[in-house]
């Protein structure tokens, strides 16, 4: 029955398969720990609406992560991400999504379908899309120097 979990700071580079029988988690922070890959019993846990994995040394963002329907809040900075996948676009409850302080130079086209997130975020508590400390492309870099609006018009007719 547990709903929060976190495990924050702790060196960790994996999770044990048991993992999966956490039904009910709703909040997980593995944030500041050694994880290369998104352990797959994370996939498996249908009710998390937080998962917090900044600060390790993730590499890129499975598709299985289209299977965490309810996640509203997502954060991967200060990873070493090169690319979202498409996936991540099914995500559409998705209202922070934070990709800071990675490797990221593009974006996937059907990043205008998250459209809870409102806005480019700056502060780290705010909502929206934290992406612009990252190598973006520069007709990205462009784009972005209106707002999210204007991304996701680009994405959407280019």
């Amino acid at each position: 029955m547990l709903e929060v979990l976190s495990l924050t700071n702790n060196k960790i580079s994996g999770l044990p398969a048991s993992f999966t029988s956490l039904t009910c988690l709703r909040k997980l922070n593995l944030s500041h720990n050694k994880i290369v890959h998104i352990p797959g019993c994370i996939y498996i846990m249908k009710s998390l609406v937080f998962l917090h994995l900044a600060c390790n040394r993730l590499e890129c963002i499975a598709d299985s992560i289209a299977a965490l329907v309810e996640l509203k809040i997502l954060i991967v900075e200060g990873n070493e991400i090169h690319s979202l996948p498409k996936m991540i676009c099914c995500l559409t409850r998705l209202e922070l999504l934070n990709v800071d302080f990675n490797d990221i130079q593009n974006v996937p086209q059907e990043m205008h379908q998250l459209s809870r997130l409102e806005k480019l975020a700056c502060h780290p508590l705010d909502k929206g899309l934290h992406i612009m400390q990252n190598p973006l492309q520069e007709q990205i870099k462009e784009v972005l120097e209106g707002d999210l609006t204007t991304l996701f018009n680009y994405l959407k007719f280019n």
